[in-house]
């Protein structure tokens, strides 16, 4: 069946790897998150995040994610379609995606088929990738229509008429947008000069066959079905709480079901204070970006050996036949010989400042604050690139709930990709070595934080009991009495956040 699609892109994977990899996802919300992550990193100042019905879908809705981000040319959205291909994966750079990989395990894992539209530089562009077609029509092979569009005259840019006719046809008959009007307005929602759509459909279902999603508990909100008890921190089963935590330094205002996303940047935290420390560990990366380097500067030395005896070669050709054709050879050549060497210089030079890169200490801020506002939500909070890897890691003695000592600290660092790298699904640690190194780290400036407050030379109970916990029940809430209200709300910064975009 593949056959007659043989003019369309390939992602060059089978269709089961597509299911493969999205099951990396195991916490819903950070397959959601892949879809942030990628409208941040595209620059986008706004990101909206809403269900529309659509009952001819499993699911009976479509998840949509809208950015005014920079958007993609139509090359660059050929590119998204592979697996592993990304540009963003630079050393040293804060991006947050650098494997290539976001877009199809996210949009995975919540659905079986999605549909991106894009606009960038007077182009409109439109990817589906639908495993409802590939099932329905018995092919192995990701096959993914990509048709273009000029902004000014929305008429279709054409290399190839019967393959832009093909994608049209699939795009109609396995999308929601049945007509060239449909696909248009889409578009339409990019009100920008640039910005993507990506709308997710066919959305999965639980064994009992129940949405994932649950839109109808909350309007304002995308919770997870029947997660929401008493006992589990919110950000486990809402995912505006989840959003409001995703970044630490918060730069993107997000939108979800029409309702702004109020950020907690550091938390609203007691007495907060700020550790240093100072390491040459942590550098698995870094080591292995090394001998990448050194590699790529014996590749690129090799490339000047051969071009130099080719050069050699065509000069002792030259020598006998002066011959017009031979002499461009020549000057081709030595252009080539002299571009080699500039990349030789220029991979030495990197190989020597990743080398004084792992030579060099690396240097790693941990905040400590008490959560006295809601004491029961303690641990440590790691980011990576800014972006939460781990939330509500407790550690130390934070794990004897009967002394309760260190117990209502709050810890955050934001590890640079360049110490440490995250898994593909962003939940964890690539280098579990490092990881568990990292979490010693922080048990060390947790006690020392700890002694700092003096709370155990005061008494813990006494201490929670000046801010409303009357309690021994370490999850109940506070009181509410005016006396208890204004002690805590005396002790911590209140942030105030603009509801609307403009």
């Amino acid at each position: 069946m593949a056959d007659k699609y043989h003019e369309l892109a390939r992602a060059q994977l089978t269709c089961d790897y597509l299911h493969a990899n999205s099951t990396t996802h195991e916490f819903l919300f950070g397959a959601l998150a892949e879809l942030v992550d990628n409208a941040r990193d595209a620059k986008a100042m706004l990101l909206s995040i809403y269900t529309e019905i659509n009952e001819e879908w499993k699911g009976g809705v479509m998840l949509c994610f809208l950015d005014d981000g920079s958007g993609m040319d139509p090359n660059k959205a050929a590119d998204i379609i592979h697996l592993g291909k990304s540009i963003k994966r630079i050393a040293g750079t804060r991006l947050i995606g650098q494997y290539g990989n976001g877009l199809k395990s996210g949009s995975m894992r919540i659905g079986m088929d999605f549909i991106l539209f894009t606009k960038k530089d007077n182009t409109m562009t439109c990817i589906l990738m639908s495993r409802t077609f590939y099932e329905k029509e018995g092919i192995d092979e990701v096959i993914v229509p990509v048709p273009s569009w000029y902004v000014a005259t929305k008429e279709p840019i054409i290399s190839d008429e019967k393959k832009f006719s093909l994608e049209i046809a699939l795009i109609y008959k396995y999308s929601p947008f049945k007509t060239e009007f449909d696909v248009m307005q889409q578009f339409d929602k990019i009100t920008g000069a640039s910005g993507t759509l990506v709308i997710i459909y066919n959305l999965k279902l639980n064994d009992d066959g129940e949405p994932e999603l649950d839109i109808e508990t909350d309007h304002s909100d995308i919770l997870l079905t029947g997660m929401k008890t008493s006992g589990i921190q919110p950000e486990h089963y809402s995912f505006r709480a989840y959003a409001a935590i995703l970044y630490i330094d918060p730069r993107m205002k997000i939108f979800i079901q029409g309702e702004k996303v109020h950020t907690k940047p550091l938390f609203s935290l007691y007495r907060p204070r700020k550790y240093t420390y100072i390491s040459k560990r942590f550098k698995v990366r870094a080591l292995r970006e090394v001998k990448e380097a050194e590699l790529a500067v014996e590749i690129a030395e090799e490339k000047v050996q051969e071009a130099k005896f080719k050069v050699g070669e065509l000069e002792k050709t030259c020598e006998n036949n002066m011959e017009a054709q031979n002499r461009f050879k020549l000057a081709d050549a030595s252009t080539k010989l002299s571009e080699s060497q500039r990349v030789v210089y220029r991979k030495k030079k990197l190989y020597q400042e990743k080398l004084r890169a792992l030579k060099e200490p690396n240097n790693l801020s941990i905040i400590f604050g008490v959560n006295i506002e809601k004491r029961n939500l303690d641990g440590m909070f790691i980011y990576n690139n800014s972006r939460l890897i781990k939330m509500y890691k407790r550690i130390g003695l934070q794990l004897d709930h009967v002394l309760r000592s260190c117990s209502g600290v709050v810890g955050i660092v934001d590890v640079p990709s360049v110490m440490m790298e995250p898994t593909h699904n962003k939940q964890d640690f690539a280098d579990a070595k490092e990881y568990h190194s990292l979490l010693r780290v922080m048990e060390q400036f947790l006690l020392q934080y700890w002694k700092d407050l003096g709370i155990a030379q005061m008494g813990i109970v006494k201490f929670w009991n000046e801010f409303g916990y009357l309690s021994t029940n370490w999850d109940l809430s506070p009181s509410t009495a005016l006396q208890y209200k204004r002690r805590r709300a005396v002790e911590i910064h209140v942030t105030v956040q603009c509801g609307k975009y403009h």
